[in-house]
């Protein structure tokens, strides 16, 4: 856990700095199965640590999951957190998520985030939030209706994962 937050210390401290041949390595790996994870994730904090936004992404999820070694929730909603403020979308909706019970605030701002960036699932459960009027949403059926709708067609024109 040290050496995570040391990681994530020097990432904050560090300018973005794309490391797309490690990150490319580090899912292939991570998708290989439970016997590369270690190393995957071990790549993913490499890269992460660098400035790689979708290292950073994908290194808290595998952390949130215990993929690759123990599991560490605070550890993973740093990463993914960080991975959010370098523009990751699925990394916003993730911490939106995760924050959902403990901030509304901080999670309502990283969920409009996301539908800013026109990711599909964030555009669908603001839709469903703002037509039940949750996560501090005012009840607005019209404007849950037009977020349905955008996901709808976000759904169809889904942008490359990170």
């Amino acid at each position: 856990m040290m050496l995570a937050n040391l990681l994530l210390a020097a990432a904050l401290a560090s300018p973005v700095v794309p490391a797309p041949d490690v990150t490319a390595q580090a899912k292939t790996l991570m998708r290989a199965g439970e016997a590369s994870q270690p190393q995957a994730r071990a790549l993913f904090a490499q890269a992460a640590g660098q400035g790689s936004g979708p290292a950073a992404y994908y290194l808290g999820l595998m952390l949130k999951n215990g993929m690759g070694g123990p599991q560490d929730s605070a550890a993973a909603l740093r990463w993914l957190e960080l991975a959010a403020q370098r523009q990751v979308a699925p990394a916003m909706f993730i911490v939106a998520n995760l924050l959902q019970d403990s901030d509304e605030e901080k999670a309502r701002y990283w969920l409009d985030a996301a539908c800013d960036l026109g990711y599909p699932e964030a555009l669908q459960q603001k839709s469903v939030a703002l037509s039940e009027g949750q996560m501090g949403y005012a009840h607005n059926e019209e404007q849950g209706n037009l977020y349905l709708k955008m996901a709808t067609h976000a759904m169809g024109h889904r942008p490359p994962e990170p």
